[in-house]
């Protein structure tokens, strides 16, 4: 399946695009997006995801709205539910607060690992330079290779960096023991929030937690950044300990922080009007900020 990236922003929003072809098909999806602070910001960036997708002639959008509104505003716009694609929690930490208030919520393991990486020859550097997300691959194809995970293709990362990093719409981060590089992330930045979308590690280098002091410094930097959010994308629930993302949502939540629901996943008909004849038109009320 052919990939093109898109970026686009406004007063109040900004959203990512994937274009995303099969043979003659095409289809636009918005991961984790539009972002927007209010119901106006989040119409205008709908306006500008439907004259993409028109442009593009795709079949239907897909969307994972995040803006302070309700289901029904969502189903107004011509949107329909659908399955959601990515976990309908996430973990969020509110940056609103004093540097000391906000590091006296991270673990007391977390703590000391971020004061002490230096002492374990560990330094944490972060980069808008695009040519870094191959150091990101490395991890990544690391932790695929050890146990299973199924990652995208490189070139989605690759397209996901080159329009994003320019824009100051996203930043990588590389945890170094010395010289050589042990882990990394990348992160989604808009005005008000940061988005940790993807990371790995060596397992060779596991004994060294380099994940910690790294997830440390994103936090602590989105907040000097004067972001408002750090959102941790992704978190199982509280209720069900043998979820796959059980262990990883226990690491998120070391560093303090609360719940937050998604709206879920929408999608829009642009050129294929009978993919969603079947369906209703009418949407349960809810916010998906709170």
């Amino acid at each position: 399946m052919g990939r093109e990236v898109f970026f686009g922003e406004g007063p109040g929003w900004q959203c990512m695009a994937i274009l995303e072809r099969a043979g003659e098909n095409a289809r636009l999806y918005a991961p984790y997006g539009p972002v927007a602070e209010g119901p106006e910001a989040f119409t205008a960036a709908v306006s500008a995801l439907r004259a993409l997708g028109e442009k593009h002639s795709v079949l239907f959008i897909r969307s994972e709205p995040w803006a302070p509104v309700g289901r029904d505003d969502v189903a107004a716009l011509g949107f329909f539910p659908a399955r959601n694609l990515q976990p309908g929690l996430t973990w969020v930490q509110d940056l609103r607060k004093t540097r000391d208030e906000l590091f006296s919520e991270f673990s007391a393991n977390n703590r000391n690992r971020f004061r002490n990486a230096h002492k374990k020859g560990l330094s944490i550097t972060s980069s808008t330079d695009v040519a870094d997300v191959e150091i990101l691959l490395d991890m990544i194809h690391d932790v695929s290779n050890n146990t299973g995970m199924q990652p995208h293709e490189d070139d989605y990362y690759r397209r996901q960096a080159k329009a994003l990093l320019d824009r100051d719409a996203a930043t990588l981060y590389v945890a170094r023991h010395h010289d050589k590089p042990v882990a990394a992330a990348i992160v989604y930045d808009s005005a008000t929030t940061r988005y940790y979308a993807h990371s790995g590690s060596l397992l060779e280098a596991r004994n060294l937690h380099p994940g910690g002091p790294m997830l440390a410094t994103m936090v602590l930097d989105a907040q000097a950044r004067g972001q408002a959010v750090f959102d941790f994308m992704g978190a199982a629930p509280a209720d069900q300990p043998d979820h796959p993302w059980a262990g990883f949502t226990q690491f998120k939540q070391s560093f303090g922080g609360r719940y937050r629901a998604y709206l879920g996943t929408w999608e829009m008909p642009i050129t294929d009007k009978n993919r969603f004849a079947a369906q209703s038109n009418s949407a349960t009320s809810g916010k998906a900020v709170g």
